[in-house]
């Protein structure tokens, strides 16, 4: 009897390890077919090439006046306050305003995209005084945007205070760039793959 239980209990044993080696090799397939799908492939290569080309006319529309950079899930805009606001306030400066208007006409271009717009600032002073400041600093962009007809719903904000920083706040340098307005640019996928200007971005020259 026992050597038929111990039998058994290999039997069983082994066909669990079938199983899980079944398993891992429908998840490995599973992996290996998404990677490999012409349609998903094909949509991430236009999403890919609008926001390159968005990128590419807000540099030219912010005119070095604010660092525009691309990453893994959109693009980011960096807004200095020193240039873009009054000392400690939320009011624009003139300058700044030519170059939202310019920020805004590219944004109209391109309304399958949605922007987060995060107000941030350095350690001194009342630490809440500076989350009021930047979130009011984001929310003037933001209201800047929609006053030259960027859609309301592809606008959110958000205010950080000095809890997102970026550099040390023990150096002047630093705590200047800590004091910033982040504009965070991503593709509303699935409205821009249903649009027709999918097509003229699919990056197929024939």
């Amino acid at each position: 009897m026992k050597p038929m239980r111990l039998l058994a209990g290999m039997a069983i044993i082994l066909s669990l390890l079938v199983a899980c080696n079944s398993s891992k090799k429908i998840s490995k397939n599973e992996k290996t077919t998404k990677k490999k799908d012409p349609i998903a492939a094909e949509a991430a290569v236009k999403i890919g090439n609008m926001l390159d080309l968005l990128a590419t006319d807000l540099i030219g529309a912010t005119a070095k006046k604010a660092e525009i950079v691309r990453t893994a899930d959109g693009i980011n805009i960096t807004f200095q306050p020193d240039f873009y606001f009054e000392s400690s306030s939320e009011k624009l400066t003139v300058d700044a305003k030519g170059i939202l208007n310019d920020i805004s006409e590219v944004l109209n271009q391109y309304p399958y995209t949605e922007i987060f717009i995060e107000g941030h600032a350095d350690s001194s002073g009342n630490q809440l005084n500076n989350k009021i400041l930047s979130e009011s600093r984001a929310k003037t962009v933001a209201l800047y945007f929609k006053a030259h007809n960027v859609m309301a719903e592809r606008l959110a904000i958000a205010g950080y205070g000095a809890t997102r920083p970026i550099a040390s706040n023990a150096t002047p340098e630093g705590r200047k760039l800590n004091r910033r307005v982040l504009v965070k640019i991503s593709a509303n996928e699935k409205k821009f793959l249903e649009s027709k200007d999918a097509s003229k971005v699919s990056g197929n020259k024939n």
